[in-house]
């Protein structure tokens, strides 16, 4: 009995080294955050909404990906401050159809990262609808404005 004890208290001891509780419950209460509010408005053009965002430790870099289907470069917004990066933008219906539903209106998502950030080494890109932002650890914590790349 005292063995079995032993294995799942090492194994549990093998699953907290891999993980920070307090990153994962951020990234839990943004998910419900975006579940709520989708469900929560009803459907609007001037409606605001979060896009899809996956986050992951990279090593020397944190990197943040969102999907932002149709929107271009000119409409979409990055910034980080510190160690908090702000995605937004702006999604019109131009073409004035309802043959294809898409998202319309603003957009935004915030993160803070759990580490310093090097805001020079900050880059972002947009292609095929998938914003990219790859944000080095350790650096000065100042605020900059990003220039997304094509």
């Amino acid at each position: 009995m005292d063995e079995r004890a032993d294995v799942a208290k090492t194994a549990r001891s093998a699953w907290w080294a891999g993980h920070d509780p307090v990153v994962e419950l951020q990234q839990l209460w943004g998910e419900v955050s975006r579940l709520v509010e989708q469900s929560a408005q009803p459907e609007s053009p001037a409606r605001h909404w979060m896009p899809l965002v996956e986050e992951e430790d990279a090593g020397d870099a944190y990197l943040v990906r969102a999907e932002l289907p149709g929107i271009p470069r000119e409409q979409v917004g990055v910034e980080v401050d510190g160690r908090e990066l702000h995605i937004h933008g702006r999604l019109d219906d131009t073409e004035g159809t309802n043959a294809l539903r898409r998202r319309e209106g603003s957009f935004s998502y915030g993160i803070r990262v759990p580490g310093d950030v090097n805001v020079d080494g900050v880059q972002a890109d947009l292609s095929d609808g998938v914003l990219t932002v790859l944000l080095p650890k350790t650096g000065a914590t100042t605020r900059r404005n990003i220039e997304i790349g094509g």
